[in-house]
């Protein structure tokens, strides 16, 4: 007997919901989700008989296209079934754009519903930040897959509410953003992250700016100012100087025993980059030759001094197989098909924000979306980040995105045909 589409449509609630009481709670329920969402997709077009749809039919033959040519340009690129899994897995989160996305445009309150979901399984990540933090102020708290995706949620959070933050004029609210924004930097700083630190302030800074450019008045200006000098001194007095010291390492590149973060992840770098050249068409991939290429370049590099043979030997002896930059990564792996992961990532949510900014009555989720985009993608540049639960954030991110600009439209075209 066939399911009535009322009753399916309450399943898909459902399932919204714990997709947003898990984000924050449980990594492998969210993977778990993930594959729920893809049957939930089959049986919308199997029963139902109803197409993918996020908005705009370029971008879906777009992401549709990624996955299967994706699929083909990994089998041949390594003869094997392996590196497609792989790819899939990395891929496991693309689906919830289009399961998502009609949801948000069938009722405004079930992304209402999925924010308030999404804001509890937060609180309780912080709450966890939190205890962890009393025990040991000084350590690396990691609450949640490990330290870098903890800070990465932080900072994400923190962007996405600044964003809400600057738009909405109910003061309560406003009020409430802010407090948000606050626990997502003081998560960041807890893990002692500095690249989603430097996200976060990145995201905020450009969410300044494409509100000024969206409608520029000088007391706009000078309120955004003040607010973020006040942030920003408020921060750097509240963070303990044991701490601030490992912030104000960010962009030392000095090969010494005290700097072996950022050493040993310039010599990743090398590592990296020696092997796309090694396979620059289809990859050579980094899950599958951690005994042959990795190990190869490792053994290369030079020991003339007691930093140089420390570096090589732990990059030699604690297993690491990747280059820590989500974009050195890319090119390792699928070689030149990196180029659409440029695509994707960067110039479209760039050019749906630049066409759309100044036309939108509400763009407080445009704002915080991109806002928390552009975070993630810094810390990408030195974290391999679609390896890491991370990646879900930026599908749901891309889709709030998408459901706010194509609302947009769809309002105009029934305002046009009233």
């Amino acid at each position: 007997m066939k399911i009535s589409r009322e009753h399916y449509g309450k399943i898909e609630e459902i399932l919204l919901y714990l997709i947003g009481l898990s984000l924050f709670v449980s990594y492998d329920i969210s993977k778990i989700l993930a594959s729920v969402t893809i049957l939930v997709l089959i049986g919308r077009k199997v029963l139902y008989k109803e197409p993918l749809d996020c908005g705009n039919e370029n971008i879906k033959k777009f992401i549709i296209g990624y996955i299967l040519i994706g699929i083909v340009w990994n089998f041949i690129g390594g003869m094997s079934y392996k590196p497609v899994r792989n790819f899939l897995k990395m891929s496991r989160y693309m689906p919830f754009v289009f399961f998502l996305y009609p949801l948000f445009q069938k009722k405004s309150e079930l992304f209402n519903r999925f924010l308030i979901c999404g804001l509890g399984s937060y609180l309780i990540l912080l709450g966890k930040v939190i205890s962890v933090y009393k025990k040991n102020p000084f350590g690396r708290v990691q609450v949640f897959e490990g330290v870098n995706p903890t800070g990465t949620m932080g900072a994400m959070v923190a962007v996405f509410s600044f964003g809400l933050f600057i738009s909405e004029r109910n003061m309560l609210k406003k009020i409430g953003y802010i407090l948000i924004y606050i626990s997502g930097i003081f998560i960041t700083v807890a893990t002692q992250g500095r690249a989603p630190l430097v996200g976060a302030l990145l995201g905020t800074g450009l969410i300044v700016l494409l509100e000024l450019y969206s409608n520029f008045n000088i007391k706009k200006m000078l309120f955004l100012l003040s607010a973020v000098l006040i942030l920003g001194f408020a921060g750097i007095k509240a963070i303990p100087a044991q701490k601030l010291a490992r912030f104000k390492t960010a962009f030392n590149t000095e090969k010494t025993a005290r700097n072996a973060s950022n050493g040993l992840r310039m010599d990743m770098w090398r590592i990296g980059i020696k092997r796309v050249k090694e396979n620059p068409i289809f990859g050579s991939g980094t899950k599958f030759d951690k005994e042959n290429l990795f190990k190869k370049f490792a053994e290369e590099l030079p020991q003339n001094t007691p930093v140089e043979k420390s570096y090589r030997n732990t990059l030699l002896t604690k297993g690491f197989n990747d280059a820590h930059s989500m974009y050195i990564n890319a090119a390792v792996d699928n070689g030149i098909y990196v180029v659409s992961l440029i695509i994707l990532w960067f110039v479209m949510p760039v050019y749906l924000v630049i066409k759309n900014i100044k036309s939108l009555e509400d763009k407080r989720y445009l704002l915080g979306a991109v806002g928390a985009v552009v975070a993630y993608l810094t810390v990408g540049t030195f974290w391999m980040l679609w390896r890491t639960p991370e990646q879900m954030y930026f599908w749901i991110l891309l889709t709030i995105l998408l459901s706010t600009v194509y609302q947009k439209e769809k309002i105009e075209i029934s305002r046009a045909r009233d």
